[in-house]
């Protein structure tokens, strides 16, 4: 990052290399892991490329970001988790009105449990904690911090995940109604 001033004001260049690495090497798997957290791909891209813009104006700011992958994961984590808010006031609104809101049909999903399916079955922390750690490979104390939590929860959350997911995914076995 470059300060140069132009017109007696000042002004930050960012490093289009590193916005560049990040594009090609994080994007990718991050798009693909908070599609795993959320159940929407095009959500998660969205929180990613916002994510993304939000850390360029941060950089034009002068903010130093040590981890631009880290920084955009835990800004498209919170974007995510925010919608995920906001949605929830939209359903309560809605119901106070008297209006229905119709759930997912379990009719849609295939009669055979794919990793897919289970993995959305988990609760949200659970399905961040999995996405993060498996998906994207980040150690558990990595994990931690995206998630904000301690390491302890996010083992305890990778622990009751793997055991939901072993119920779920165990062959010949019909889940639970």
């Amino acid at each position: 990052m470059t300060i140069a001033t132009i017109d007696g004001t000042v002004r930050v260049e960012v490093d289009e290399d590193r916005l560049v690495r990040f594009v090609e090497a994080d994007y990718g798997p991050l798009v693909a892991a908070l599609g795993l957290v959320c159940g929407d791909r095009p959500s998660a891209e969205d929180a990613v490329q916002e994510a993304l813009a939000r850390a360029l104006v941060a950089l034009r700011r002068g903010t130093t970001i040590d981890s631009l992958p880290g920084w955009v994961r835990v800004v498209a984590l919170n974007l995510l988790r925010n919608r995920w808010r906001s949605l929830g006031r939209e359903i309560r609104a809605v119901r106070r009105a008297g209006d229905t809101v119709r759930a997912r049909s379990d009719d849609a999903v295939e009669e055979s449990v794919d990793l897919h399916a289970a993995v959305a079955s988990l609760s949200r922390r659970q399905r961040e904690a999995v996405a993060l750690h498996y998906r994207l490979g980040l150690s558990v104390a990595e994990t931690a911090e995206a998630m904000r939590v301690t390491e302890g929860t996010v083992k305890t959350l990778l622990s009751r995940a793997r055991a939901s997911l072993a119920i779920a995914l165990e062959p010949g076995e019909e889940p639970d109604d």
